[in-house]
């Protein structure tokens, strides 16, 4: 009895090991694919932002004048201004139209709700090639669509929007929010989908209908999609490229460059991998200290341990 009793005894003393690396082994495929294109990459680009070709070609150690000459450039200030434009404007623009189209869809339709649904989300999911191609023929001078609806006030339009300086960055951002506006709308069909139909019959029975319903109970209910949504709208606009990169390039004279038509220029135009490396991982830091920022501002906590001791 003692023997079985003993080796019963070594038996338990061995399976939380035995439990820690089977939980080592499922997290190992996750932990390897972040590390191989994650946190490699990232580490690998801010190596390469330490380094600059001399005249002969060759990489040198640089330190931080790579950093030092982007924050000395001017462009690099137009583009911050470029993406401080976008984000005003693109973020609310989205928020409000989603959710007055969600709202719509949601409360006052039936039959033809799913083909709303379908009609106001198939931009989210079109190819950015398509999307670029048929606002590039809508923004057309003459014979554009906009001209078509223009000459009935009597304007007539001699350049495309996208190819005048003091209007570039404007009409890119008025094909993002024709583009993503449909996303906004599913977030808040989701956040409308799970409101408790208690609360809202108990609005209705004191009194609450139709605006007063929607800005006084639905909106409050819906902060959990609305905070989402600002978080991924401060990431998406960093990461914007395609819709620029097709339809202007970033110009005209950098009138309409974002991030990342600048770090394309910088890295493989020019050939500046450096600058482009160190524009990289100054672009990476902002993305961080934002989400940093919106996390503490919109009331989120970082660990549920630190929920429990506040």
């Amino acid at each position: 009895m003692q023997a079985q009793a003993g080796q019963t005894i070594l038996l338990s003393s061995r399976r939380p090991g035995r439990g820690r690396l089977l939980s080592y082994g499922f997290v190992l495929p996750a932990a390897t694919l972040f590390v191989i294109f994650i946190a490699y990459p990232i580490l690998w680009v801010i190596g390469q932002s330490l380094y600059a070709k001399n005249a002969a070609g060759a990489l040198v150690m640089s330190g931080f004048a790579n950093y030092a000459a982007v924050l000395a450039d001017p462009t690099f200030w137009i583009v911050v201004r470029n993406m401080a434009l976008w984000a005003i404007i693109t973020i609310p623009v989205q928020m409000l139209i989603g959710g007055l189209l969600a709202y719509f869809i949601e409360r006052h339709t039936l039959r033809l709700r799913g083909f709303f649904r379908t009609a106001f989300f198939l931009p989210v999911v079109t190819s950015v090639s398509v999307v670029s191609l048929v606002w590039v023929q809508i923004y057309a001078p003459y014979y554009g669509i906009a001209q078509e609806y223009l000459k009935h006030l009597g304007i007539v339009m001699v350049n495309s929007p996208i190819g005048d300086p003091k209007s570039a960055i404007y009409a890119l951002v008025v094909v993002n929010i024709w583009q993503w506006t449909g996303f906004s709308m599913l977030m808040y069909i989701a956040g409308i989908a799970n409101m408790p139909s208690e609360i809202l019959d108990a609005a209705r029975v004191d009194g609450a209908t139709g605006w007063r319903l929607a800005v006084h109970v639905v909106v409050p209910m819906l902060a959990p999609a609305t905070k989402s949504l600002l978080l991924l709208g401060v990431i998406g606009t960093l990461q914007t490229f395609p819709i620029v990169h097709l339809m202007t390039g970033g110009g005209p004279n950098h009138a309409s460059e974002v991030f990342g038509t600048f770090i394309f220029k910088q890295s493989f135009v020019l050939g500046d991998t450096g600058g482009g490396a160190a524009l990289s991982v100054i672009v990476l830091l902002l993305a961080l200290v934002l989400s940093l920022v919106q996390i503490v501002l919109l009331g989120a906590r970082l660990t549920p341990a630190s929920k429990e001791r506040q």
